[in-house]
């Protein structure tokens, strides 16, 4: 399609989602930047190259795509809190954290924003609220067994063990490898 419609963003695009797809991230950025300089305020275009620029480690560059997607569209919440995982990347934790609670307004029901969110509190050990996030994204998506794997662990860094191991249980319920992961105790 490129060839035939050389002046199609959503061609370039949607071969970027290919190239990010098979983690070719900076052939998937060329053709994002394709689209972006046929459609300047395409959104999509700088969230998909902000997410191929997160996943090379590229944090700044991320955050800077996401901004941009968020300041052409100010409702998105996936753009929030992709730009809160580039700042959890960079250990800023107190801006990834209100990047979640920008994306969980605009989507109160983001149960991946919750799991995120609850990592950003766990690892500043605000182990409280970590819980409270684990268990929220565990409500909304009750078979995602990282998320009880996650919480587990979070009871273990408090020292609740007997919690840990009933979410540890839960977990391995719901996918067995997860016991790979269990630490002995």
């Amino acid at each position: 399609m490129v060839r035939l419609e050389p002046r199609y963003a959503l061609a370039f695009n949607n071969r970027g989602h290919a190239y990010y797809a098979k983690r070719e991230y900076d052939r998937a950025i060329a053709d994002y930047d394709e689209a972006i300089k046929l459609i300047p305020s395409y959104a999509p275009a700088f969230f998909d190259r902000g997410l191929s620029y997160r996943r090379k480690e590229d944090y700044d560059r991320a955050i800077a795509d996401f901004s941009e997607a968020i300041r052409l569209s100010p409702r998105y919440a996936h753009a929030f809190a992709s730009r809160g995982e580039a700042y959890s990347g960079k250990e800023d934790y107190d801006r990834a954290i209100a990047d979640y609670n920008e994306a969980l307004k605009l989507d109160p029901k983001y149960a991946l924003a919750f799991n995120n969110r609850a990592i950003a509190y766990w690892r500043k050990t605000d182990y409280n609220r970590a819980i409270a996030d684990f268990t929220e994204a565990i409500r909304l998506n009750p078979n995602n067994a990282l998320y009880l794997r996650r919480r587990a662990e979070v009871y273990l860094s408090k020292g609740e063990r007997n919690r840990a191991n009933a979410d540890y249980a839960a977990a391995i319920r719901l996918d067995s490898s997860i016991a790979e992961t269990v630490p002995q105790r």
